[in-house]
């Protein structure tokens, strides 16, 4: 027995005899001087944040995976608040000490794994919640319901946290949800993939952003793996758009508005000459309306003179036919009188026939200036088109129409009626003039009786007389029933045009509000240019500012575990996953459970039991 026991104590020294060695031997003095000269150099360095949540998206743990690249392997340092550290690469030591981590790294690649302390945040704070039927059901409770399902995920900033993650990095935020356990599954704003047996639900969400979430489907047996989100810098090349043509539709725009802008200006400053000249057609009708009154109240004055007139020579006539012999001539003498008188009564007819010629004249001259300040007709139906599908205060722009036709239309009608107007003049000249000679008429006729009444055939002369008289008695009474006829038209004329006159006022009324409206019309056009004049460089800088949220090229990544780390530091990503919502597995007994198979080294302790 003691032979075979010796055999196997020769056998095993044989067998770690050189492994002994090689770890039992101690490295000389100048073996350590050459490993502390045999420093590292570091080209880049890369974190990967692992971070584990709850079902509901409450930090569990995060740990970080360094990877470097060295230009030359040696001895590297590296700053993290670690609790624990572990080799990936190989089996050497790594040494901390607080922050500091040395390592000395023989490959030209080199990874370790550092765990965080739990007071360690994420940049993000996530809130999943999961309801059946619309119910909220704790996460714990939920695998193996059945029912319509609702799932949520709530992403916001973690303000405790720097901000340079959250406004540089985007989420991708997947969720797989098998098809054997869910149907009907709805997810607005997501990306959904077919991946085996499961519906791979992918949401995105750009930097800078605060979004919710949600997944709706039916489910026979809720049961899902965990919930995986990606979190790193938009590496999409974001080529600025060809704004030429959209900014030169815009351009034509705001040229578009600032004609109107220049076309209301030029309406305002028409309606302001309209106006003017409808002040002065005031003034000149209201010059012409007091002439047609003076006139109108003359006319009673001339139909009664007339009317004496008249008279008289139905007067004259009775008894110029009564009258023969020596009583013709007795009675002449009183008709020389008489005619005598009716020829003053003939000469002041005329006289104020003149004077109101001479009125009639300045205030038709006065209502002809007044209508030529109104502006010819410039303004288009485009024009007012145009006005009336602007911005502008409608009720303004109706005003504003109506007194333009309204100022066209009266015009139009002084147009008309100009001709008849220019007419009246010449007619009271005309009267005048033939009043003039009627008395003139008279006048020679006395002048011939008196010269010639000794000398004549008393019969034969007043047979004449008679014939003269009866003859100038009925032209008379035509001419007195014109001048009635006449006096009544300028009683009519007169009348009629207090409403034009009247009229004429409310047009200038108007015109004055409305000069004032297209003032705060063109007040409102011209804020209008001026907030549009600029909006082809405010959309591009509007289009520049939402592309410069995506366009993340000039960051420059941070480490997320020491600032210490910023300069080596080339990339950062992280990796966040949530725990698995599966039903609980009934698990196998100690009887049940397969035998271990023994290996060498328990069987080696086995030889020394």
């Amino acid at each position: 027995m003691k032979k075979a026991i010796k055999w196997i104590w020769l056998t095993l020294a044989i067998f770690f005899f050189p492994v002994l060695t090689t770890y039992a031997s101690p490295n000389t003095s100048e073996e350590r001087a050459d490993e502390e000269q045999k420093i590292g150099e570091i080209a880049s360095k890369n974190e990967v944040i692992y971070a584990n949540l709850q079902s509901g998206g409450n930090l569990k743990g995060v740990y970080v995976v360094n990877s470097f690249e060295l230009t030359k392997p040696g001895i590297i340092d590296d700053y993290g608040d670690y609790t624990e550290i572990k080799n990936l690469t190989d089996t050497s030591a790594i040494e901390q000490d607080n922050n500091n981590v040395r390592i000395n790294a023989e490959t030209d690649n080199f990874f370790y794994q550092g765990n965080l302390e739990e007071k360690k945040e994420l940049p993000w704070q996530f809130t999943i919640d999961y309801y059946i039927v619309g119910k909220e059901v704790n996460p714990d409770d939920i695998p193996g319901m059945t029912g319509d399902v609702e799932i949520t995920i709530d992403v916001k900033q973690n303000k405790d946290v720097a901000a340079t993650f959250f406004e540089n990095y985007m989420l991708q935020i997947s969720v797989p949800l098998n098809t054997d356990y869910f149907q009907d599954i709805k997810a607005e704003d997501a990306t959904i993939a077919n991946a085996g047996k499961n519906k791979q639900i992918s949401f995105t969400m750009m930097p800078d952003e605060e979004k919710k979430f949600s997944i709706e489907a039916t489910t026979d047996q809720f049961e899902i793996d965990g919930i995986e989100i990606a979190a790193l810098p938009p590496s999409m090349a974001v080529d600025a758009p060809d704004t030429d043509e959209l900014t030169e539709e815009f351009q034509s725009l705001t040229d578009a508005i600032g004609e109107i802008d220049n076309g209301v200006g030029e309406l305002r400053d028409g309606m302001d000459g309209l106006a003017s000249g409808l002040h002065q057609l005031e003034d000149g009708s209201a010059q012409y309306k007091n002439g047609m009154d003076e006139l109108n109240g003359s006319s009673s004055q001339l139909t009664d003179a007339s009317s004496q007139i008249n008279d008289a020579l139905a007067t004259v006539q009775e008894e110029v036919e009564k009258a023969s012999g020596i009583t013709a001539l007795e009675e002449l003498e009183d008709l020389d009188l008489a005619v005598s008188e009716m020829i003053s009564g003939l000469e002041e007819l005329a006289d104020g026939m003149d004077q109101f010629g001479s009125n009639y004249e300045k205030a038709n001259q006065a209502l002809q200036d007044a209508m030529k300040q109104i502006p010819e007709p410039s303004i288009t139906e485009t024009d007012i088109a145009a006005l009336y599908e602007s911005d502008a205060d409608q009720e303004v722009i109706e005003e504003l129409v109506a007194t333009y036709q309204a100022a066209q239309t009266v015009k139009g009608a002084y147009d008309a009626a100009s001709e008849a107007f220019g007419s009246v003049g010449p007619s009271l000249h005309t009267f005048s003039e033939s009043t003039r000679e009627a008395a003139n008429y008279l006048r020679a006729l006395t002048a011939g009786l008196e010269e010639s009444i000794s000398q004549i055939d008393v019969d034969e002369s007043v047979n004449q007389l008679i014939t003269g008289v009866e003859e100038m008695a009925t032209n008379y009474n035509q001419f007195h029933e014109g001048l009635i006829a006449y006096t009544n038209g300028v009683n009519e004329l007169a009348t009629s045009y207090q409403g034009i006159h009247d009229g004429i006022g409310e047009s200038a009324d108007g015109a004055d509000r409305l000069t004032d409206g297209a003032g705060e019309l063109r007040n409102g056009t011209t804020q209008l240019h001026d907030a549009t004049s600029n909006i082809p460089e405010e959309m591009q800088e509007e289009i520049d500012s939402m592309l410069s949220q995506y366009d993340k090229s000039d960051f420059e990544p941070i480490s997320f575990v020491s600032e210490k780390n910023n300069e080596l530091t080339d990339s950062v990503q992280f990796v966040i996953r949530t725990d698995s919502l599966k039903q609980e597995q009934e698990t196998e007994t100690a009887d049940d459970a397969p035998e271990e198979k023994e290996g060498f080294f328990e069987k080696l302790k086995n030889l020394f039991r």
